[in-house]
C-alpha cells in the first residue's frame, strides 16, 4: 500500500546535499579562476586550457567506473574516497608552480569529483520513497544551481587581481568545502542501517515494477538508461551555446557584457523556484507533462536569442529559459533512476553525469566552430534545431507513455 505520508527529508538527505554542494561549489571556484592561476605561472592560455581539459576528461572517463563500483562496494565508501581525493588535491594546488604537477593534481581532483558526485547522486533515490523520487532528485539538484550562482562570485572576490598569495587562500577555502563534504559523507548512515537489518524481502510485483527481472546491461549500464542519456547529452551540447558563448554573442552585438551576469542569475533563479514544483508534478502525473513542454520552450528560447537587440530582451528570454531547464534536466535525471534496477542506481547516476559532461565537452568545440564559420545567429538557430531533435527523440522513442507500453507488452 502506498504511503502518501512518506517523506524524503532526513538527516542522510541533508548530508548528501552538503556532500554535493561542497563538491559543486569548488568545481565552480576553479572553472572561473584556475585558468588565471595557470596563465600567471606559465604565461600561456594554452596551458590553462589543457589544465581544464585534464579535469573534465578525467571526470568524464571515471563516471562509468565510479557508478559501477558504488553499486558493488557502497555509496558512502565511494563518497568518502572521492571527497578525500578532492580535499588533498585542493591542498596540493598551492604547493607547486610546475604545470605538469598541476596537471596531475587537477586530474586527481577530477577523479575525486567524479566519484563523490556520482555516488551522492545515486544515494538520493536509495533513501527516497518511490512515489516522491522525482521531487527528491529535483530538490537535491538545486545544490548545483546554487553553487553555479555563488561559486564564481566567491572565487573572484578572493583572488582579486590574481596575486599568487590570494590563490593560496582560495585553495584553502576550497579544501575546507571538500572537507565539509568528507565529514558529511561519513555521517550518511543508511547503508550501515540496512546492513544490520538485512536485505528487504521483495514481492513479485516489486521485482516486475523495478525492472530487476530484466536488468539487461551494456558495459554495466541498463538498456533503458541509454535513451534518456542521449536526450540529456544532446540537450547540454546545445545549451553550451548559452553557457560558453552568450558573453561573446553579447559583445559582438555591442551590449554591456559586464551586466550579462544577470542573465545567468535569473536563469538560476527560475530553476531554483521551479525544480521542486516540477518534481512533485512528475511524481503524481509522470515525466511527459514536464519534459515535453520544457523541450518546446527551450527551442523557442534559443531561437529567440539572435533577435535580442538589448540586454533587456535577453533578460526576458532568461525567465522561460530557466524554467524550461528546471523542467527538463531534473526530470530526465529522475527518469533514469526510475527505469533502472535499485541495485544499479550508481550506474544510472554515472550515465546522467557522463551525458552532461559529454554534451558540454562536445558542445564547446562544435558551437565554437559554428560561431566562427556561420556566425552567432546561425549557431543559436542550429542549437534550437538540436533541441527540437531532442523533442522528437523523446516523444517518439523515450517518453514515459511509450516506455509504459513497452513494459506492459513485455508482461
Amino acid at each position: 500500500m502506498k504511503n502518501n505520508g512518506a517523506t524524503f527529508f532526513s538527516a542522510d538527505y541533508f548530508c548528501l546535499i552538503v556532500v554535493a554542494f561542497g563538491s559543486s561549489i569548488v568545481n565552480h571556484f576553479f572553472f572561473s579562476s584556475l585558468s588565471l592561476f595557470a596563465e600567471s605561472i606559465t604565461g600561456s592560455a594554452t596551458y590553462a586550457g589543457i589544465l581544464s581539459m585534464a579535469y573534465s576528461v578525467t571526470a568524464l572517463v571515471l563516471r562509468p567506473v565510479a557508478g559501477i563500483v558504488s553499486d558493488r562496494v557502497g555509496r558512502v565508501k565511494m563518497i568518502i574516497a572521492g571527497a578525500t581525493l578532492s580535499t588533498v588535491s585542493c591542498l596540493l594546488y598551492g604547493t607547486t608552480r610546475s604545470i605538469w604537477l598541476l596537471l596531475i593534481i587537477r586530474a586527481v581532483h577530477g577523479v575525486g569529483f567524479s566519484i563523490s558526485t556520482t555516488s551522492a547522486g545515486a544515494a538520493v533515490p536509495d533513501i527516497s520513497p518511490k512515489e516522491k523520487m522525482a521531487q527528491a532528485v529535483g530538490i537535491f539538484g538545486l545544490n548545483s544551481t546554487v553553487a553555479q550562482a555563488l561559486g564564481p562570485v566567491i572565487a573572484l572576490a578572493i583572488i582579486g587581481n590574481g596575486e599568487t598569495d590570494k590563490f593560496n587562500i582560495l585553495f584553502f577555502v576550497a579544501a575546507a568545502f571538500c572537507c565539509a563534504s568528507l565529514i558529511s559523507g561519513s555521517l550518511v548512515g543508511y547503508e550501515r542501517k540496512r546492513k544490520k537489518e538485512g536485505p528487504p524481502v521483495k514481492t513479485a510485483a516489486d521485482i516486475q515494477k523495478s525492472g530487476d527481472a530484466a536488468g539487461k546491461t551494456i558495459f554495466g549500464f541498463e538498456i533503458p538508461v541509454f535513451g534518456p542519456s542521449l536526450v540529456m547529452m544532446l540537450y547540454f551540447l546545445s545549451l553550451t551555446s548559452v553557457l560558453a558563448f552568450l558573453t561573446l554573442f553579447a559583445k559582438n552585438r555591442g551590449l554591456q557584457v559586464e551586466h550579462l551576469g544577470w542573465f545567468f542569475f535569473i536563469t538560476s533563479g527560475g530553476m531554483l523556484v521551479t525544480r521542486p514544483l516540477f518534481g512533485k508534478t512528475m511524481d503524481k502525473r509522470g515525466a511527459d507533462i514536464i519534459v515535453i513542454p520544457g523541450l518546446i520552450v527551450t527551442v523557442f528560447c534559443l531561437a529567440a536569442i539572435p533577435f535580442a537587440r538589448s540586454l533587456g530582451a535577453l533578460m526576458l528570454i532568461a525567465v522561460p529559459y530557466g524554467v524550461a531547464s528546471g523542467a527538463v534536466i531534473p526530470s530526465v535525471n529522475a527518469i533514469m533512476f526510475k527505469r533502472c534496477s535499485a541495485d544499479r542506481r550508481g550506474s544510472a547516476s554515472a550515465a546522467y553525469f557522463a551525458s552532461v559532461d559529454l554534451g558540454i565537452t562536445l558542445g564547446a568545440p562544435i558551437m565554437g566552430w559554428l560561431a566562427d564559420n556561420a556566425g552567432f545567429e546561425q549557431m543559436y538557430i542550429i542549437s534550437a534545431v538540436i533541441i527540437f531533435a531532442c523533442y522528437l527523440l523523446y516523444v517518439f522513442f523515450f517518453s514515459d507513455k511509450r516506455y509504459e507500453r513497452k513494459i506492459a507488452g513485455a508482461k
